[in-house]
């Protein structure tokens, strides 16, 4: 007789469930027994969490809140639970009879589980997200940490950008200004005449390929879009220029907002802080903000803001907790190329920290958008990886 042993099951359960011969006919049903989520709830008053508390128990699991909560000794708690889809939709069913505000919470759990992104189309393109897209990097700039000079007047931009589509960019950002450490400041005047004439250019070569111009500016990202851009990516997040927000969000206008307190980057103080929970409020604080403003959910993405004033270590903690920000309801754009945390991590340059860049990219399995440097490298690796999922 064989010894009895275990090992942790495939995270496709209904493939475990079909090798153990269970019952094909009830497999569909059972899957959601077997597989669960952990939810972090933030802000519930303390008879919110007593209710919750009392009615996870009993469904046959648990939930963890603060230690006043039972004598409502806090003004407000949050929680943890872990519970198996099916335990789930019993506890939305039950939580939508409940006062206060349990029942917005039963929404925003249902709302969670079932997440997903809408396509998005771009021209001919369309985004379904059921693989991780590629945007190629075209700085028009004097002064970019990894590549200023090199495509500063519309020619070469146009040679690169040809280049990058042929190595299997899915969309070209465009930016004419840099956002590094210590950079100068451009006019706005400055950015327009470096990037309307490569967006006029590559237009004139190309009618399909969904562009991209990192500006934080209107006037510039106004124009970019009349004259043929499809995708504003702000790098402030659109705190920088109000303006800004109220275009994009009034006309529907695809945007990426990413995470950063200060543009050029500096230096940000999250000790004794979690950079995840903070970026994370920071973003969804965004992202209501703009559907309050009548920007459809699918025209949004975000993007963590990996190297704009955080350490090495908050960088790491970032790329090592991106799951928890798929939650968020949106596609994530990650932009890991070529960043001072990776090249001062293996003590290289800028372009020997292409393979670092595109090993990342393969590990971040939550990214939807890769922004990179080396297109070629990038596709080359993430081809590779999606034979192993």
């Amino acid at each position: 007789m064989q010894d009895i042993y275990i090992k942790y099951a495939d995270k496709n359960i209904l493939k475990e469930l079909d090798s153990i011969k269970f019952d094909s006919c009830y497999s569909n049903i059972a899957v959601n027994k077997y597989n669960g989520k952990c939810f972090k709830i933030y802000n519930l008053k303390p008879y919110e969490a007593n209710i919750l508390k009392q009615i996870c128990l009993s469904l046959g699991f648990d939930c963890a809140v603060s230690r006043d909560t039972v004598t409502c000794k806090c003004d407000t708690t949050d929680a943890i639970l872990f519970a198996s889809f099916n335990q789930l939709e019993k506890l939305i069913k039950k939580l939508y009879q409940q006062p206060f505000r349990l029942k917005k919470l039963a929404d925003e759990i249902n709302s969670v589980l079932n997440n997903f992104f809408e396509p998005l189309v771009i021209r001919n393109f369309v985004f379904d997200w059921s693989r991780p897209y590629i945007m190629g990097i075209l700085n028009v700039t004097p002064d970019s940490f990894s590549d200023g000079g090199n495509f500063n007047n519309t020619d070469k931009a146009l040679r690169y950008c040809i280049q990058m589509i042929q190595e299997g960019a899915d969309i070209i950002d465009i930016g004419g200004e840099s956002t590094r450490p210590n950079a100068e400041l451009v006019s706005v005047e400055e950015e327009i005449n470096r990037v309307i004439p490569v967006i006029q250019a590559i237009r004139k070569e190309n009618i399909n390929i969904p562009i991209s111009v990192d500006t934080r500016n209107y006037e510039t990202a106004k124009l970019a879009i009349e004259t043929g851009a499809d995708i504003i990516n702000d790098v402030s997040g659109l705190d920088y220029d109000m303006k800004l927000f109220d275009y994009v969000s009034q006309n529907n206008i695809p945007t990426v907002i990413m995470h950063s307190d200060k543009v050029p980057a500096v230096s940000s103080d999250f000790v004794n802080k979690d950079v995840v929970e903070e970026v994370y409020l920071s973003l969804y604080n965004k992202i209501q903000k703009l559907k309050n403003a009548g920007m459809e959910k699918k025209n949004i993405i975000f993007d963590v803001g990996i190297g704009f004033g955080k350490s090495a270590e908050s960088n790491f903690e970032l790329l090592k907790r991106l799951d928890e920000f798929t939650s968020l309801g949106c596609p994530m754009l990650l932009g890991l190329s070529r960043k001072s945390f990776i090249r001062n991590t293996f003590n290289i340059d800028c372009e020997h920290s292409d393979i670092p860049t595109a090993l990342y990219s393969c590990i971040c399995k939550n990214a939807n958008i890769h922004r990179v440097h080396n297109v070629k490298l990038t596709k080359q690796y993430l081809d590779f990886s999606s034979k192993l999922a």
